[in-house]
């Protein structure tokens, strides 16, 4: 399922379908209109963020589950 991330209930990124991602979950990510990007969903102790884009905010990406 593609759709946009949300931060749920337990502070984990998810899709509407319930979807969740946490540390160590491979997540695509849509960063243009052509191109997925695979990575690694992480956590600072704060809050969790992409692997190989720590500064991107993760709420309202459009993402998918590899």
């Amino acid at each position: 399922m593609t759709d946009t991330l949300s931060k749920n209930w337990q502070g984990r990124y998810s899709l509407s379908d319930g979807t969740y991602f946490t540390t160590g979950d491979d997540i695509e990510v849509k960063l243009d209109y052509n191109h997925w990007i695979k990575t690694e969903v992480k956590h600072n102790r704060k809050d969790y963020y992409l692997k190989d884009y720590p500064q991107l905010q993760m709420e309202g990406l459009i993402a998918r589950k590899p």
